[in-house]
């Protein structure tokens, strides 16, 4: 019988992959999950359609794992927020130089015959690593309805709405906490929010919530993970240390890394979990099995130190 994630929260630390709201791809779903559900990982993020959570439980029936000892959070995004952009090619404009091929980390642009990019939608997260004069970029805004069904179908431990928008989308938000019967957690990042602009947002949700329990997920700098410094996370702890004050369950990512935990530490952060996802693929991107889990597993225990 599962166990109820803030249960979860209150007796340990909790290491979450990201695999991308932006991830549709199967075949990297399965893989990663397949990894670090051998690796110790407590809970995978993906983004809300009925595909990625199928791809989820194949790769914990891969690992050879059991699905009901992992938690699983859907994540959904509003408009302007980074996280729901996909990236287009203009042949136009394209001087078929092929950088956008070598820069793309999830592997989603390949050259087509005629020498030419291609974007696999399916694998781009809008990172924009791939940035160029040749490229555009599209929203594919997520579906707060089709969330909330599939978190009741499949028995999802949480929903994660992602809020790096230029205007906080408080009528988006009251309609989903009102809706909601699952667990919510609210992605935070200062793309857009002043420090007090976050605590006003965070102010809202606790007073349209009332007493029910919350996460708040401190987002350092979305989708910034590579390299495995102090640098790489310190935007994370420091945004984690924003939104402590508020005695609600925090969980740290953007640019998180093995660092990440020590640092917090180190500044006397509180927190619940440390959530990891661009360094957290790219680690074990390339490796065979045995090799991949080996630092996967060491990716997560000093997360969960």
């Amino acid at each position: 019988m599962k166990k109820n994630l803030f249960k979860i929260l209150d007796e340990r630390k909790i290491f979450k992959l990201v695999l991308g709201l932006g991830n549709q791809s199967e075949e990297s779903i399965i893989s990663n999950v397949a990894v670090y559900a051998k690796a110790g990982c407590d809970m995978f993020d993906i983004n809300a359609s009925e595909e990625a959570i199928n791809a989820v439980y194949k790769g914990i029936e891969k690992a050879g794992k059991n699905k009901d000892d992992f938690l699983l959070c859907l994540s959904i995004g509003v408009s302007g927020d980074a996280h729901i952009n996909k990236a287009e090619i203009i042949n136009e404009k394209c001087t078929r130089c092929s950088a956008c091929v070598n820069v793309c980390p999830q592997d989603a642009i390949i050259l087509l015959d005629d020498g030419y990019p291609f974007v696999q939608k399916e694998k781009c997260i809008g990172c924009k690593r791939c940035k160029c004069k040749a490229i555009s970029f599209f929203e594919k805004e997520s579906d707060f309805d089709e969330a909330l069904k599939l978190a009741e179908k499949y028995d999802i431990d949480c929903i994660e709405v992602h809020l790096a928008s230029k205007k906080p989308p408080y009528d988006r938000l009251k309609y989903l906490i009102k809706k909601a019967k699952t667990p919510l957690s609210f992605c935070l990042d200062r793309k857009y929010y002043s420090n007090e602009k976050i605590r006003k947002i965070i102010g809202k949700i606790k007073k349209w919530l009332g007493n029910s329990d919350f996460i708040i997920q401190a987002d350092g700098v979305p989708m910034s993970g590579g390299e495995n410094t102090y640098k790489s996370t310190l935007q994370a702890v420091s945004m984690a240390h924003i939104v402590e004050e508020y005695r609600t369950y925090v969980i740290i990512s953007g640019g998180t890394n093995e660092k990440t935990a020590e640092l917090a530490k180190m500044c006397n952060i509180k927190y619940n979990g440390i959530a990891v996802g661009s360094y957290a693929r790219e680690i074990i991107k390339g490796k065979d099995s045995d090799e991949a889990v080996i630092c996967a597993k060491k990716l997560v225990e000093k997360c969960k130190e």
